[in-house]
């Protein structure tokens, strides 16, 4: 599928745009339909951008960028957890992470994430060793109950899962258009938004491992960036903010310290700072423009310490949804 013609929106564009200054060397983690990588190119003369991205089908949009901004622009194919193997990591100042799907990806029937797709399931962003097709028809009713209920918050979980179970013994389910059918069978259409949507982002979400590389690329950034680089995140799930704001908290948080030093020494212990003390959310313009971006925060923070503080998976409290992801089928 060819990705010319299709809009592609860079959420909360402007208001990332103002924690960037120029004479930087910018990584953006997302590149996608490089939104972010071209405004900053353009507004920012004298800085250099580095995009990534797991999704080989940009590297065309990334190839037209890097022919515009030849000495300022380079692109690698990898998954953002990969942000160790870029050799100038250190020099960088800022990072931006956009968590979200891109309208390409959305739009494109191969990738199976439109309820309307005939092609075979599929929901991989890029690089994945793992399909759609196969966690639902190989997955136990009790694992895709599971991830329905807690990547996707959906209450008709249980149900979900038994008839899919129950309709795969007589034979496979092949496309989007027969997963969507089977959940909406079961939930009945309120409003705008469709019955399968909570449990196709649940399937999304495992099949990319969403979870795992969230927690990796930050934990990498944060421990081994340069102290006064910047790192802003945009996330779109409710359970996506969670794990960055609780990643964020960690390595914020201040370690008891007596109240008799100077207010000057409060952030002593801790690595970072964290610039968005509420996220921040789009413009009911934007919305009006572009309404997926009605669910996107953006928190922000700065590394102001070198610090000893390793984060650990069981400091998040969220073994569950790590062990979900891991125990794949």
């Amino acid at each position: 599928m060819s990705l010319e013609g299709i809009k592609h929106y860079p959420v909360m564009l402007n208001e990332v745009i103002n924690y960037l200054s120029d004479q930087k060397n910018i990584i953006d983690c997302t590149f996608g339909g490089g939104g972010y990588s071209k405004k900053i190119l353009e507004k920012f003369p004298n800085s250099k951008v580095t995009g990534i991205d797991r999704d080989k089908r940009v590297i065309k949009i990334a190839e037209k960028l890097n022919k515009k901004f030849p000495k300022r622009f380079r692109f690698q194919n990898i998954k953002f957890s990969e942000i160790n193997s870029i050799k100038d990591f250190q020099n960088n100042d800022y990072f931006i992470l956009d968590l979200g799907v891109s309208n390409f990806q959305l739009r494109d029937s191969e990738r199976s994430f439109s309820f309307n797709s005939d092609k075979k399931l599929d929901m991989g962003m890029g690089l994945n060793l793992r399909n759609a097709y196969d966690l639902i028809n190989q997955g136990s009713m009790e694992y895709l109950k599971n991830i329905f209920k807690f990547f996707g918050e959906e209450k008709f979980s249980s149900k979900i899962a038994k008839k899919i179970v129950n309709l795969r013994e007589k034979e496979n389910i092949v496309n989007s258009q027969d997963l969507s059918n089977i959940i909406n069978n079961i939930k009945f259409k309120k409003g705008k938004t469709n019955p399968s949507t909570k449990s196709f982002q649940a399937l999304r979400m495992i099949v990319n491992e969403e979870i795992s590389e969230i927690f990796k690329v930050l934990k990498y950034i944060i421990e081994n960036c340069k102290v006064n680089a910047v790192i802003i995140v945009v996330s779109f799930h409710s359970l996506e903010d969670k794990l960055v704001k609780k990643i964020f908290n960690f390595y914020g948080k201040n370690l008891p310290v007596s109240r008799y030093i100077p207010t000057v020494n409060k952030y002593i212990n801790t690595p970072i700072k964290i610039l968005t003390k509420k996220p921040i959310v789009a413009s009911k313009n934007e919305i009006k423009e572009n309404p997926s971006s009605r669910s996107a925060k953006l928190r922000v923070i700065k590394k102001i310490n070198n610090s000893n503080k390793d984060l650990k998976r069981a400091d998040l409290n969220m073994e569950r949804y790590f062990n979900l992801e891991e125990n794949y089928v």
